[in-house]
């Protein structure tokens, strides 16, 4: 990576194909925005206007795409003073004080006395204190709340007092809509201050703002002068006589400053653990340039409000590893428009289905896959076989909605999900499939999953017996890419049809589960003998006669686990009709 010096009108940042460098070019181009920057071969040229506004583009993204989900953003919005507002303006007729009380006391103690209350308010507000005394306003309203509660049977009463706790509310929504501080909305400051806490950290902390021992409260100014200011004075500088080299990208360096330490998971305390140096000489410092580039880490990632992030390391071009991280993204989102799970992987996901549609544009093999997660990296390369396994999954149809979308075996998966498992409020099937898939692992086990909780009828799987059987099928393209598997689709859907048969033929449908569950347990054990016992047992009952496919696949037994699960997929009542993604 180079970088213009001296009075060159655009800063070069050169991608090496380093995960960690690209997502700090992707974040450059997200925060100074398209005007700003230009691409050059594999390098992003960034102009050197752009650090006019830098530091206010910086917070500015991540309020733009962070901000509303926010708990603050209830309070800073125009919404709540609105509402406040016309709740001021009702007649007493038109007052319901069960439901403005349920919903006042909702916004009251989960939002405004929540932040209020919060270091970061006392931290802020202390740059542009409000008119009056916030902490014995705060006590009267709740005092007000509490007497607002008994005043529920008596309209009258009731208004009144409304109308006297919301003057004293307005105060404190008024102070964060229309309070402005260096010629920037104060608001801004507050969210800012939130979002560096839950996103802006999760990349860099211990310095600038982020020092808990920070000596101003003023967030913007602090990075202008730790981040922005060193580069413009770094550029202005002749270095022809420098004698040290960045590590990052070999700018030459007058003296070596600035070290890696503040990197998240990656630096190390260069004064207190000088062991981790060879012969405890540290020689990995980087150029103000870089270090800049390095904050943008947290802009270039896709996060969540859980420290949870996801980057697409596409090294195809810079053109395409801003493109392939915009979709992403874009489809975080769309999850919060839609007030879904807003999870990285789901939107890696969905991004992965868009990308097949132009396979020619993006080269989907060997991606490299870099998942973030509490404070922990962790990484993935799509290897060409599961690349191939994706994309024939993608254009494989599963079944047409009545609406006439066409649903592939991907985007089936979309809706299927499952509540309260293994420590997850919730938790996506093409995700727990996507993540398997990409370290080369099969499906088995997530199909096992996934048949028992549907064979026990468990209230929190919202997964169809359509959908399992989808899954079904994309373990077999596994099978097929990974070795010399030749069982067929057409041998799979004969099986679940057989599944079907037999299971119609039962009066008593608590037999029919009892039979599934068994015969799972008997696949999960690879006990094909004791599978094999149940099945002539059923179809003796039946008077039926056994597919003679599982006899023949005896002898191979993952061909025996597919056609199993096929089989039990079609034994399992089917209540349901395919859903549709929502």
């Amino acid at each position: 990576m180079q970088g213009s010096v001296g009075n060159e009108p655009k800063i070069r940042f050169e991608s090496q194909g380093g995960w960690l460098e690209n997502a700090g070019i992707v974040g450059l181009a997200r925060i100074v925005g398209k005007d700003c920057y230009s691409i050059e071969g594999n390098s992003l040229l960034v102009e050197m206007e752009a650090l006019n506004n830098f530091t206010q583009n910086y917070f500015k993204f991540f309020i733009n795409e962070y901000g509303r989900q926010t708990r603050l953003v209830r309070i800073t919005n125009e919404g709540a003073a609105k509402k406040l507002a016309k709740w001021q303006a009702l007649d007493v007729d038109a007052v319901d004080p069960k439901v403005i009380y349920n919903q006042l006391e909702n916004w009251y103690k989960n939002y405004l006395k929540y932040y209020v209350d919060s270091g970061s308010f006392k931290k802020i507000s202390s740059l542009a204190p409000p008119a009056f005394d916030v902490k014995a306003t705060l006590k009267e309203c709740s005092q007000e709340l509490k007497n607002l509660k008994k005043l529920q049977k008596n309209k009258q009463e009731f208004n009144e007092a409304l109308q006297q706790l919301v003057g004293k509310l307005l105060n404190f929504t008024n102070y964060f809509q229309h309070t402005k501080f260096n010629n920037l909305d104060l608001k801004d400051y507050f969210m800012a201050k939130t979002l560096s806490y839950v996103v802006i950290n999760n990349a860099w902390s211990g310095i600038s703002f982020l020092n808990p021992q920070a000596k101003t409260a003023d967030l913007y100014q602090d990075y202008e002068d730790t981040f922005v200011k060193p580069v413009i004075e770094y550029l202005k500088v002749d270095h022809q006589k420098d004698v040290y080299q960045c590590a990052a990208c070999g700018r030459p360096l007058k003296k070596q400053e600035y070290p890696y330490s503040f990197l998240n998971g990656l630096g190390y305390d260069v004064n207190r653990k000088t062991s981790n140096a060879w012969l405890f000489n540290n020689d990995q410092f980087m150029c103000p340039i870089c270090r800049l580039m390095y904050t943008a880490v947290s802009a270039g990632f896709n996060y969540n409000m859980q420290h949870q992030g996801i980057f697409i390391n596409q090294n195809q071009d810079i053109a395409t590893l801003i493109s392939v991280n915009g979709k992403v993204l874009t489809e975080l989102e769309r999850a919060v428009e839609r007030k879904q799970l807003v999870s990285p992987w789901r939107a890696f996901a969905q991004s992965f289905q868009e990308m097949f549609v132009d396979s020619s544009k993006y080269s989907l093999a060997d991606i490299q896959v870099v998942n973030y997660q509490d404070g922990q990296y962790s990484f993935n390369l799509v290897p060409k076989r599961i690349a191939n396994v994706l994309k024939k999954a993608n254009d494989k149809q599963a079944f047409v909605s009545s609406s006439g979308q066409v649903f592939t075996l991907l985007s089936a998966l979309n809706s299927a999900y499952i509540k309260n498992f293994r420590g997850q409020s919730s938790v996506s099937l093409y995700e727990e499939m996507l993540k398997r898939l990409l370290i080369s692992m099969n499906l088995n086990s997530l199909i096992n999953d996934t048949l028992q909780l549907k064979i026990v009828r468990n209230p929190d799987l919202h997964i169809n017996v359509y959908q399992i059987y989808n899954l079904i099928q994309i373990n077999l393209l596994y099978f097929k890419e990974m070795s010399d598997l030749a069982l067929t689709d057409e041998e799979l859907k004969k099986m679940r049809g057989s599944g079907k048969n037999l299971g119609e033929g039962y009066d008593n449908e608590n037999k029919r589960q009892s039979l599934a569950y068994q015969l799972l347990q008997a696949l999960k054990t690879q006990n094909n003998d004791q599978f094999m016992n149940l099945l002539l047992n059923a179809y003796l009952y039946q008077k039926k006669l056994v597919p003679k496919n599982f006899i023949r696949k005896m002898s191979s037994q993952e061909e025996f686990n597919q056609l199993g699960y096929a089989f039990i997929a079609g034994l399992i009542p089917n209540i349901e009709k395919p859903k549709e993604e929502k």
